[in-house]
């Protein structure tokens, strides 16, 4: 139930509806609270789903929602607790910090957060995860004379083609 309630969350910050996505939030966080100590068998289309997953996707959340003050330490803190074996995870929370990063104004840390997004999309060979990395791109154009936005346009041009 934790999870559902944070894909809740995800599609009222994609309707722009804060209430709704804190409430949403806040829900997604008591039910895992409340279920802690008490697992039971989870099927297998919510194994994955732990602590370091709940904090990361609050994060991604709060960035869909627009508001990256509160999204980047908590993308940032779920990839530090991350298995470096979940490439493809890793990949996407990298995609969703830069994303936040870039809602801030830190170009240099979304660059960087973008270039590991990009290396671990070129690793799994994931055309979804490229994808976000191009999109992201995309919305660097306004800096595109910024030194790291260059660097990382030579490295997307790489890895990319």
């Amino acid at each position: 139930m934790s999870m559902l309630h944070l894909r809740e969350a995800f599609a009222h910050a994609a309707l722009r509806d804060a209430q709704a996505c804190h409430q949403a939030v806040d829900r997604s966080r008591d039910q895992y609270e409340r279920s802690r100590g008490h697992e039971v068998e989870a099927p297998d289309w919510v194994q994955y789903f732990d602590e370091t997953k709940l904090l990361v996707d609050t994060g991604i959340a709060y960035a869909r929602l627009g508001e990256p003050a509160r999204a980047e330490p908590l993308i940032t803190e779920g990839l530090r607790r991350e298995n470096a074996d979940q490439q493809r995870g890793r990949a996407f929370h990298a995609y969703w910090l830069a994303s936040a990063q870039l809602q801030l104004g830190k170009l240099d840390e979304a660059c960087t957060s973008a270039g590991l997004a990009l290396d671990l999309a070129a690793a799994i060979d994931s055309p979804r995860v490229s994808s976000h990395v191009q999109e992201l791109h995309r919305r660097m154009l306004p800096y595109a004379r910024e030194a790291p936005v260059l660097v990382f346009e030579q490295r997307l041009r790489e890895v990319l083609g």
